[in-house]
């Protein structure tokens, strides 16, 4: 069985479209075309089928699927082994992180780490706490740093920092002059939340709900930037992370105002398949991360 081949059968299989996959990897659709059935000759089954426009998974497809992950997996951990006989003096990192540690945290930490060994190739991509942790289970990225919680089985999460989402309103909102609110006082306010598949907002509206408080959105947002300036333009008030507004409340151009009898917090973990062989790079990178608050 091909390796390549099974690249462009799992490319083929996230985007279920040919054109697509073959973009992906740099191929045209007849070449993508031309490897899925040599494929699907080697192993006597079919692996798509054509549903109107669309191309669907076959039975075979699906069981293929975790299997060709693997596969891949070892490939990847191979190169990482031969890399890592090389010590840090060379190789590459593909980290994922979700929004708020991508764009907060995790620059900081890849910035020390890139002073000690600049080397190391560091790849950081940012995305939802939904698409980090389908990339995870892709082995897109060798380690992930996320703001939910990743129930898959094949994942292994260890905690990293904890975040606290605090209530932030613009400097000329009535609740800047008082230390504390209320949650009925709430009520009567307009919220502006992240997107959803955003790890902050399913914190928020979990423990609301709790409280049974409902929000009234008035916007939502794909980034902690986007509801900052959102909030400081008067559009309405929200909860967010800690590390992301501390420049702002420094400034005082957003002001933090605590709610009584409400405190939200979360565990920032640091997450990979548990079948993944961390190259001594990554452990490297991934020890420097834990050590943060001391940097």
């Amino acid at each position: 069985m091909d390796v390549r081949d099974l690249q462009v059968f799992l490319s083929v299989s996230q985007h279920l479209n040919y054109t697509r996959a073959g973009e992906e990897l740099n191929l045209s659709q007849p070449s993508v075309s031309v490897r899925i059935r040599q494929l699907e000759t080697q192993l006597g089954v079919k692996l798509f089928e054509q549903l109107g426009k669309k191309v669907a998974l076959t039975d075979a497809g699906q069981l293929l699927v975790p299997y060709a992950r693997r596969v891949m997996a070892a490939v990847d951990d191979a190169h990482h082994a031969i890399d890592e006989l090389r010590g840090l003096e060379r190789g590459s990192l593909r980290i994922g992180a979700s929004t708020t540690p991508g764009m907060y945290l995790v620059p900081q930490v890849v910035a020390r780490f890139k002073q000690r060994y600049p080397r190391i190739d560091i790849h950081l991509r940012i995305k939802d706490t939904r698409e980090v942790e389908e990339s995870v289970l892709r082995n897109d990225f060798d380690f992930a740093f996320v703001g939910g919680h990743l129930a898959a089985s094949e994942v292994s999460a260890v905690p990293w920092l904890t975040d606290e989402l605090l209530l932030v309103v613009p400097p000329d909102h009535r609740f800047a002059r008082k230390k504390t609110v209320k949650k009925q006082e709430l009520q009567k306010e307009r919220f502006i939340l992240r997107e959803s598949g955003s790890a902050t907002r399913a914190v928020i509206v979990d423990q609301l709900r709790k409280s049974d408080f409902e929000l009234e959105t008035v916007m939502e947002m794909e980034n902690p930037e986007s509801v900052k300036k959102a909030v400081q333009s008067g559009l309405g008030i929200a909860f967010i992370s800690k590390f992301a507004v501390a420049t702002e409340l420094k400034a005082k151009s957003l002001i933090a105002v605590r709610v009584q009898g409400l405190s939200i917090h979360r565990e920032l973990k640091i997450v990979h398949r548990k079948d993944k062989h961390l190259s001594r790079a990554a452990t490297t990178f991934i020890e420097m991360a834990r050590n943060w608050q001391s940097m």
